[in-house]
């Protein structure tokens, strides 16, 4: 069966794209073919388009997967009508992306049509993906579909980077708290700072903040927490390579989402699957996900959009240290059953042979 994986994305290699390819090369008699931009800007988008109407001409592939970022491709593949069946990797429900970042709102006649005309576009797939059971189902009623079109593939994360090689050892007395990634809405930035400006009066408690999509923004809030007496830190950057030994060397990394918004309460963040890969505590904010997640057995959890709930966890951490080793252990053998590649793997072999079948 030949498979043509497409991604037309600014990041063609995130990490979501890099798991599905993954596993769609470990279905045994699958003939994989990579379809991925070059150029970063509008270029990417005729370059894909020509790339596909290449392997269309000469490959012929039984089936495409359309990974995140896909929403063009997906619209690409639409109009140039593109008949075997379409896998399309939604992760985001981009209805829910335009209310999330405030550029729709909902009961409007522009939030009415987009939502429709974006139904009809996901209706050109034979199957969709989610991420969780929560956002499929959130999905599927947005998109006016059944959630048998539906399939939940977990995030997962790249385990040639993020495992058990550096092991978890903290610094015995200063705790650090690690916070990484792009800062956006759901993470809750603002929550973070604010519980880190609630211990100032701990010395021993620091809070190390990596990353940050608009950097100045980022500074700025982390500027104006340590002029209130947070003890907290940033750096714009970090390597993708070192955040396994950062993860490592913090007492505790912050995984969220905090944020309390639409799409915080369906996801598990990519950076939640990493540090439970690394086998080191993490703590998360409760929302509808449901995938074996216990307060102090396998990670922290505390209520999304509340500073004094993470402060107060933070604490707890900080004198519990022997307490956050076993729940680090417990955490990884929970990354096994539920998010690991070789789940993504056997979750990605079912559905190609639904597909082989002709069943989905």
């Amino acid at each position: 069966m030949k498979i043509a994986i497409v991604t037309c994305s600014p990041r063609n290699d995130y990490p979501r794209a890099l798991s599905l390819r993954t596993a769609f090369k470990a279905c045994p008699a699958t003939d994989v073919r990579i379809i991925r931009n070059n150029h970063r800007g509008w270029l990417r988008y005729p370059e894909t388009m020509l790339r596909l109407g290449k392997a269309r001409l000469f490959d012929r592939p039984d089936a495409y997967v359309v990974t995140f970022r896909g929403y063009e491709t997906l619209l690409i593949m639409a109009l140039t009508l593109v008949r075997k069946p379409i896998i399309f990797d939604e992760l985001i429900n981009f209805t829910e992306w335009m209310e999330e970042q405030g550029r729709l709102r909902p009961g409007t006649l522009p939030y009415r049509l987009f939502r429709r005309w974006y139904a009809w576009l996901v209706k050109r797939s034979r199957l969709i993906l989610a991420d969780t059971g929560a956002h499929r189902d959130f999905s599927a009623k947005l998109n006016m579909l059944s959630i048998d079109r539906y399939r939940v593939i977990p995030v997962g994360t790249d385990e040639t980077v993020f495992d058990t090689a550096a092991p978890y050892q903290p610094n015995e007395k200063q705790f650090t708290v690690l916070y990484y990634g792009h800062m956006l809405a759901l993470h809750g930035l603002d929550y973070v700072l604010e519980a880190a400006i609630r211990l100032k009066d701990d010395p021993n408690i620091k809070f190390r903040l990596v990353g940050g999509k608009k950097q100045g923004r980022v500074a700025k809030a982390c500027a104006r927490a340590a002029a209130a007496g947070a003890n907290v830190s940033h750096e714009s950057w970090l390597p993708f390579e070192a955040l396994p030994a950062a993860i490592a060397d913090a007492g505790l990394t912050l995984g969220g989402p905090f944020g309390g918004t639409l799409q915080s309460r369906f996801v598990v963040t990519g950076k939640t699957c990493q540090v439970l890969a690394c086998a080191a505590p993490v703590l998360i904010g409760a929302n509808e996900v449901q995938e074996g997640f216990v307060d102090k057995r396998n990670c922290l959890i505390v209520p999304q959009a509340d500073a004094a709930a993470i402060a107060e966890t933070v604490r707890w951490a900080a004198s519990h240290r022997r307490e956050l080793k076993t729940i680090g252990r417990n955490g990884r053998a929970l990354y096994e059953t539920h998010f690991s590649q070789a789940v993504v793997n056997s979750l990605v072999a079912e559905m190609v042979e639904e597909l082989r079948d002709g069943t989905s």
